[in-house]
């Protein structure tokens, strides 16, 4: 089976200009001399930037409408000067360290914007929030804290995620927008969990998924009274705060899964026993309640063969064959929407259609998708957006792959794919129209 330790780096950030010594223990970083790729220009003819627009998807009358936007942001993005926090400035460059600037800030409002503007007010992502290599600071600033052993690392861990987590929802809550989200292997470190060469990064990060998970529950999935905001959970179980099933609409039910489970001393690309009988309670209920769509959602995809962009393309243990699969396809679940990939692809298989999606914002490539459901009716459209991003400094994050510091999104989206799905009658889910990059792959 494949493990999460078998894989790379999740977003293969090109190298970014050396920022200090290299932390001991870790991996030394990219020397300054590296060419730096001019991501402003499509790489190779083969980017979600450069697939062509397709014809918008039909409204749906009274339909239900949702956005979902896996990976997004996949980066730490939040002002380290506000407040009146004390700031700390990189050796090497000079500058203060701060995570945003009025570059980002603006791309930010153009594009969540847009997300809004779709008359709705719920957003899904599945996993990947944050960056979230956290407890570590490669460029030695301080800005969290001495990293020098477990203890100081945890520290520091925790104060990014009072900073980072709050920052990427507040970009939500302030437009009136609702999020629905998912663990991603950002949200415990970002894999791998295990390295061939020991290191104390690695070590330090398989020891303490555990609380990884909870300090992302405390920030991302509490009111502000401290209580869960989504009480359907499973009872028991690593899984009983992060996974979580919700009634969106009458038409529509979400049950978002946790993919990440701790085993022996590795993580792995699976669900716990207590989430999985939990989840086959769920779908029998929504049979039972004759739920017309049942969505579910998880960071990782089922399948195989799925586009992928600048992601290790991680995949759940056993796919197909996995007790996973098996209990959405007896359960009766419609749509699996995934993320991971940063790019898009659909797939059918056993009824199920498994919608992989997702981008990078942070690299120009910024998308979602818009759902609409009634009764009878699904219908999807991915927006690609096309922006421009330049390399000649960097954001400031606690790893040496910061974020280009130069980001702009000048322009709307373009539908790059869209599905058009309809009932059957003995209750399964045909596609009638496709087009573009959410046509089904064979």
């Amino acid at each position: 089976m494949l493990t999460a330790s078998a894989l790379g780096c999740s977003t293969a950030t090109p190298p970014a200009p050396s920022a200090g010594a290299t932390p001991a223990g870790e991996h030394p970083a990219a020397t300054p001399d590296v060419p730096q790729p001019d991501w402003r220009v499509p790489q190779g003819g083969h980017g979600p930037r450069d697939r062509p627009a397709v014809a918008p998807a039909p409204e749906l009358t009274g339909a239900y409408r949702f956005v979902s936007a896996p990976d997004f942001l996949n980066q730490d993005v939040a002002d380290l000067t506000a407040g009146g926090r004390r700031t700390y400035v990189v050796a090497a460059t000079g500058e203060v360290a701060n995570s945003t600037n009025a570059d980002y800030e603006a791309a930010l409002d153009h594009v969540i914007d847009e997300m809004a503007g779709h008359g709705t007010d719920d957003v899904l992502v599945a996993g990947d929030l944050v960056e979230g290599r956290w407890g570590r600071d490669d460029s030695r600033t301080g800005v969290f804290g001495p990293v020098r052993t477990p203890a100081q690392r945890l520290r520091a861990y925790r104060r990014a995620a009072a900073v980072y987590y709050p920052a990427w929802l507040q970009r939500f809550t302030d437009r009136g927008l609702t999020t629905y989200t998912a663990v991603g292997d950002h949200e415990v470190g970002d894999d791998p969990w295990r390295s061939r060469r020991r290191t104390a990064w690695v070590d330090f990060k398989r020891r303490h998924v555990p609380e990884f998970k909870r300090l992302y529950v405390d920030h991302v999935l509490r009111n502000a009274r401290g209580r869960h905001r989504f009480p359907q959970r499973p009872r028991r179980g690593p899984a009983r705060h992060t996974a979580y099933a919700v009634r969106l609409d009458r038409d529509v039910l979400l049950v978002t899964i946790d993919v990440f489970e701790r085993r022996g001393n590795d993580l792995h690309v699976s669900v716990d026993a207590e989430q999985l009988r939990w989840l086959r309670r769920v779908l029998r209920q929504a049979r039972r309640d004759e739920v017309p769509w049942v969505v579910v959602q998880g960071h990782v995809p089922m399948t195989g063969d799925v586009r992928t962009r600048n992601s290790s393309s991680l995949i759940y243990e056993g796919g197909m064959r996995s007790e996973l699969w098996r209990a959405m396809v007896e359960g009766g679940v419609d749509v699996y929407l995934s993320g991971e990939v940063h790019d898009q692809t659909v797939h059918q298989r056993d009824g199920v259609l498994q919608v992989s999606h997702g981008s990078l914002f942070y690299r120009g490539e910024a998308s979602y998708v818009v759902g609409q459901a009634t009764a009878d009716e699904l219908v999807l459209e991915n927006h690609q957006f096309r922006g421009e991003v330049g390399f000649d400094d960097r954001l400031w994050t606690t790893s040496t792959q910061g974020a280009p510091g130069h980001l702009s999104y000048p322009d709307a989206s373009v539908v790059t794919g869209t599905l058009v799905a309809s009932r059957t009658r003995d209750g399964g889910l045909r596609v009638t129209d496709a087009a573009g990059v959410l046509a089904p792959r064979d």
